[in-house]
């Protein structure tokens, strides 16, 4: 009832010709009240049933909520709950480039929030924000617009916001004084104060289309794609892919051999069993990490599976464990461009894939310390493996500085 008075003095105010900012801002408890119904948690699961990643998800229209794309990652089944309810979600248009994802869920009445006009935005204004950090339900924390970041053709493309940002906040609402939506929690920058980012709510209403034109350009890409490397296609006689390991600091180099046992039930077995993959490229297992950096800080399913689309973007937020060290990485993944590499006497077509981030690195229960982390990954979709993987992180205790490539393939 309240929501209902709320919209329809709204619309009292407009037929007079009021502006929003004439409109009286409401108090935190207010807005919380208002809009803090309609921000659910996004709770994804992996093939097997496993929990994979949580975040927030917004209701922007009847059965339909927003969040970020990269919370989806290697999602095969998707829900959004709150409280002690919980429904079943599907993904219906996708825009990875701009991390905006819209899910259809059935059955499903919450009334969506009001977004607010894109030229409603005025830096240093008071702004709120509502998600589930660390999976606590509808938190609610307020902080400054400290900054609309704006592209060469001045469009908006960030909003730099200080309210605090947490993992389980992407996908959640951010809403000004009139408990309007003015953007999507998206990212924080780690040893940075009070610097976050959200994306504008402007672009939730282009999701659709943008997700259509993707869709529409991919089977002409993936022509093109094959075509230009049917030349390189893996043949059924490649049995051994030889990688060459190097330091770049010490030049100290090694081989790594993977040697493809058998194929079965859609998996590819190596060297007795103690690599296993699938035959999109993504990894279901590695019980003795002999590739470096690469195995070591690899995020659950593998660096790439499948092909990346040009343009796209996902967060990796993951944490793994080897003997007495644990490896916590927190990566922004971007697909960046399309290239070819020579492997042998073969010439290859590549997608290369960059990741920045930071990890933090934890040994015999003692803490090494945390780096700003780079990554570089050549995926060769004909191959469905990554051929060349370049890694760098450095501060007074972590020192990689390591390149891996495939320099070899051949039937025994």
């Amino acid at each position: 009832m309240h929501r209902l008075l709320a919209d329809a003095f709204a619309a009292f105010l407009a037929t007079l010709g009021l502006s929003a900012a004439a409109q009286p801002a409401l108090t935190p408890e207010q807005l919380f009240e208002r809009v803090s119904p309609s921000v659910w948690v996004v709770h994804t699961l992996d093939s097997e049933r496993r929990p994979l990643m949580q975040g927030s998800a917004v209701v922007v229209g009847p059965g339909q909520l927003v969040t970020n794309c990269h919370v989806l990652r290697r999602a095969r089944s998707v829900s959004v709950g709150r409280e002690n309810m919980s429904f079943g979600a599907t993904l219906e248009h996708p825009d990875t480039e701009r991390d905006l994802c819209l899910l259809k869920v059935a059955n499903f009445t919450v009334p969506a929030v009001t977004i607010a006009p894109a030229d409603s935005l005025r830096a240093g204004a008071r702004v709120y924000a509502i998600g589930a950090p660390r999976g606590l339900e509808t938190t609610i924390s307020d902080g400054l617009l400290s900054g609309i970041r704006r592209n060469a053709a001045s469009a908006v493309e960030a909003l730099q916001i200080s309210v605090p940002i947490s993992p389980g906040s992407s996908g959640g609402g951010l809403f000004d004084a009139q408990g309007r939506l003015i953007g999507i929690t998206s990212a924080g920058l780690r040893d940075s104060q009070n610097l976050n980012f959200a994306l504008p709510a402007e672009w939730i209403a282009e999701v659709p289309a943008r997700a259509q034109a993707a869709l529409s350009a991919k089977p002409a890409a993936t022509a093109t794609a094959s075509t230009s490397t049917s030349s390189a296609t893996a043949s059924a006689g490649d049995r051994v892919f030889e990688y060459r390991l190097r330091e770049r600091q010490t030049g100290v180099s090694q081989t790594v051999l993977l040697h493809l046992d058998r194929i079965e039930g859609g998996q590819r077995v190596f060297n007795r069993g103690e690599r296993i993959e699938r035959l999109d490229g993504g990894v279901v297992s590695v019980s003795k990490p002999v590739s470096g950096e690469f195995d070591l800080a690899m995020p659950p399913g593998g660096w790439v599976s499948g092909t990346p689309e040009p343009g796209s973007a996902w967060r990796l937020d993951y944490t793994v464990r080897h003997n007495d060290m644990v490896i916590r990485m927190e990566l922004r993944a971007r697909t960046s461009d399309t290239t070819t590499l020579n492997v042998g006497s073969r010439q290859i077509e590549v997608v290369r894939v960059l990741y920045n981030g930071f990890t933090h690195r934890v040994t015999g229960g003692h803490m090494i310390n945390s780096s700003v982390y780079e990554a570089t990954a050549w995926y060769a979709p004909a191959l469905a493996r990554v051929v060349r993987f370049d890694a760098r992180a450095r501060n007074q205790h972590i020192r990689i500085d390591e390149i891996l490539e495939l320099v070899d393939i051949r039937s025994e």
